[in-house]
């Protein structure tokens, strides 16, 4: 396999009438002894070895969707921030793409982690999508402002980073913006042609956004899978899936989905950029075919 991870800044194409921009907000590299709850490290070397991938960090683009449906200008996810030495890109990209981040109306937080909120306020503090309404599960949101969210982050993510950390990140980015957020409580049609999905297990409010116009439809699966090689192993457990039994129903009803359907994909985490493909259904797990731009 080829670098993993191509340094493109965004990529254009159209779903529909939908004008959409896969974005990328930089990459981050993942120690790899520390990823997997059911591997040992000599069995996560033999794997990523058979893959020809490094065996001592996996690179993982971070990549961001965009969305013009013609009404609205929707952002799922807003990046990472100054989580790691190579991250932070997202709005200099979507600048870069030519959307001004005052434009974007409504922006979908699929969930908390800090790559996926890290980017919600600028060096000063500000929203950096400060005419924005932001949509999370309620869920969600309430797991990262309660008493128990610190043991289970402890429990299952303090291998990769500091509980605190988490906490951190979480509190300080999400509660300038909490009288701009509406709570989601089901799945529902967000706006014309922009579906919520649940995709709990990850995180406790997890959620999948698809995008439907003129008979084409697209799916942001973010963190439902976190690396493309775990669809054909779907028994392995990444230390990210906070509820690992509910991650796998999720899992496997996403991925069913959209491999019935043959809708576009794009998943944060997956290589190469811009973080695009198909699923096709196996008899154990799926396989992942990325486009090629």
């Amino acid at each position: 396999m080829s670098n993993p991870l191509k340094n493109d800044d965004f990529y254009r194409f159209r779903t529909g009438r939908f004008e959409c921009i896969s974005v990328s907000d930089g990459y981050y590299e993942y120690d790899t002894r520390h990823l997997f709850k059911n591997l040992s490290e000599s069995e996560v070397i033999a794997l990523l070895r058979s893959l020809k991938l490094p065996t001592d960090k996996i690179i993982s683009p971070y990549t961001f969707l965009f969305v013009d449906t013609g009404t609205n200008k929707v952002l799922v996810d807003m990046g990472a921030g100054k989580l790691g030495p190579n991250t932070g890109k997202l709005v200099r990209n979507l600048k870069s793409a030519g959307i001004h981040p005052g434009d974007i109306d409504t922006v979908i937080i699929t969930h908390a982690h800090p790559d996926h909120i890290g980017g919600t306020l600028d060096d000063s503090g500000k929203p950096n999508y400060p005419n924005a309404r932001y949509y999370i599960m309620k869920d969600e949101w309430d797991f990262w402002f309660s008493d128990e969210a610190f043991a289970k982050v402890q429990e299952r993510l303090s291998s990769i980073l500091r509980p605190e950390i988490f906490m951190k990140i979480a509190h300080e980015q999400l509660t300038p913006i909490k009288d701009h957020v509406e709570f989601v409580t089901q799945e529902s049609e967000l706006l014309p042609g922009v579906y919520l999905y649940k995709a709990y297990g990850h995180t406790p409010g997890h959620m999948v956004v698809s995008f439907t116009s003129e008979g084409e439809e697209l799916f942001f699966t973010s963190d439902t899978v976190v690396f493309p090689f775990m669809l054909e192993q779907p028994e392995i457990i990444p230390v990210f899936d906070i509820m690992t039994d509910i991650a796998d129903t999720s899992k496997h009803r996403i991925f069913d989905l959209v491999a019935e359907r043959k809708a576009p994909v794009l998943a944060q985490h997956f290589y190469p950029f811009p973080s695009m493909g198909y699923i096709v259904k196996k008899d154990r797990g799926w396989l992942w075919q990325p486009i090629r731009v």
